[in-house]
């Protein structure tokens, strides 16, 4: 008879415990309905944080092949002044090699006035290219004024991209 007795209790804790899994399928099963939503809406979020990342990289991407473009635009500007430099160097040579030619003044003056004629030419050439690249010089800091204007919009842009990146770090309610 113990044993029957033992079978008894043993069977009605079986009950019980099956009514209890019975209620806990229950409320998990209200628990999973309501919990359905937030997830979808939870989805729906970071999708839309994905895509607006997407946009501010094509954005930034937007950005930097105009810098990119900016840069090799200086690049020729530099390219431009440095041949003007080489052109100013080889006039600069040709003045020096003309007043080595000048050892003795007095035998040759008319020579002399010559190599002065050839120096004015010169130093007008030098100047001319002086204006050329007065020119460039500005068309260069035009361009790096207008770098610093997109540097300053981008930086701009980085700064809301942190405070996105911040917002989308924080964990959800």
């Amino acid at each position: 008879m113990i044993e029957r007795d033992r079978l008894e209790a043993l069977t009605e804790l079986m009950v019980e415990l099956e009514m209890d899994l019975d209620r806990s399928d229950v409320l998990t099963g209200r628990h999973r309905r309501g919990l359905a939503p937030w997830v979808r809406i939870l989805i729906a979020l970071v999708a839309l944080l994905a895509l607006s990342n997407l946009y501010f990289v094509n954005d930034l991407t937007d950005e930097v092949r105009v810098v990119i473009t900016r840069m090799q635009e200086m690049n020729r500007l530099f390219t431009r002044v440095s041949e003007r430099m080489d052109e100013m160097s080889v006039e600069v040579d040709a003045i020096e090699r003309n007043v080595f030619l000048l050892p003795v003044v007095a035998e040759q003056m008319g020579e002399m006035a010559s190599h002065v004629q050839a120096m004015e030419q010169a130093v007008a050439s030098m100047g001319q290219a002086t204006g050329r690249l007065d020119g460039s010089v500005a068309a260069m800091k035009t361009s790096v004024h207008e770098m610093a204007v997109r540097f300053h919009g981008l930086n701009q842009r980085i700064g809301a991209m942190s405070v996105d990146v911040d917002q989308m770090a924080r964990p959800l309610p």
